[in-house]
């Protein structure tokens, strides 16, 4: 399923905050490789979105790079070998007409688990692959507590991870460490774990706890429960990215 048009803007705004970050979580802008491949360009950051629908759940990978990148600029990104991808785009920050698909054949290698995609970014300095997740990653635990696992591994240096979900509205979090980013315009609530200094192949893998309204705890895995959750993934555009920002400089804090 893919994820809508505001829902790409509003993660991909959480950019403009980046570069309040002081300059030693900065990579290099390019990596030389001595075989006379293309220099790959390294990601400032990268947002994991987990992302939950009616009956399912799928995945988006979104890379930033630092705006001082002069484009165009080869990058790599990775999901799970196998996985199907349903989107494949540089990300304007407009409507989604603007977004340059990236169309197949796809440039990919498997490796190490991983198919890993090179793409060239000669519009925009963000770019996004999306695909199904295939499985449910929600665990309920008791008293009516849910656990949704989060888990990312990248395969160069990373400065900046956010591993992110959406959840329904009212939802109750509380570990302190999980940080509320906005909402959509239903009112479904997004939550992610900030994490710094990822070194290439490093797994993070962590969980949110939640309390969910009843009976919203899972997504609807049967056609017959006609009380399931109705999720809306279109995030308001209201939400200000210099208020994001302020959430992402003042609340930054080491894996």
């Amino acid at each position: 399923m893919l994820m809508t048009q505001q829902l790409r803007l509003f993660l991909t705004k959480s950019i403009l905050a980046l570069f309040l970050l002081p300059a030693f979580l900065s990579v290099p802008l390019a990596m030389a490789d001595s075989t006379n491949q293309p220099k790959i360009t390294a990601f400032e950051a990268i947002n994991y979105f987990k992302a939950r629908h009616i009956r399912s759940y799928s995945v988006a990978v979104i890379g930033f790079l630092n705006p001082e990148v002069e484009l165009p600029a080869t990058v790599e990104l990775a999901v799970p070998a196998g996985s199907e991808i349903t989107w494949f785009s540089e990300i304007s920050g407009g409507p989604i007409a603007d977004d340059p698909e990236f169309t197949e054949p796809f440039n990919m290698r498997t490796e190490s688990g991983f198919d890993i995609y090179t793409v060239t970014l000669e519009h925009y300095h963000s770019v996004q692959i999306e695909y199904e997740l295939g499985y449910n990653p929600v665990t309920q635990l008791s008293d009516g507590v849910y656990s949704i696992q989060m888990q990312y591994t990248p395969i160069a240096d990373l400065p900046i991870l956010r591993l992110m979900t959406n959840l329904p509205t009212e939802t109750t979090i509380q570990d302190p460490s999980v940080e509320f980013m906005g909402e959509d315009e239903a009112g479904n609530l997004i939550f992610f774990r900030f994490y710094t200094d990822i070194s290439a192949f490093q797994t993070v893998q962590d969980e949110i706890t939640y309390l969910p309204p009843e009976g919203l705890g899972m997504i609807v895995q049967n056609d017959n429960l006609l009380s399931g959750i109705i999720v809306a993934i279109a995030v308001v555009l209201t939400v200000l990215a210099v208020g994001i920002g302020y959430i992402f400089f003042t609340k930054k804090r080491k894996k």
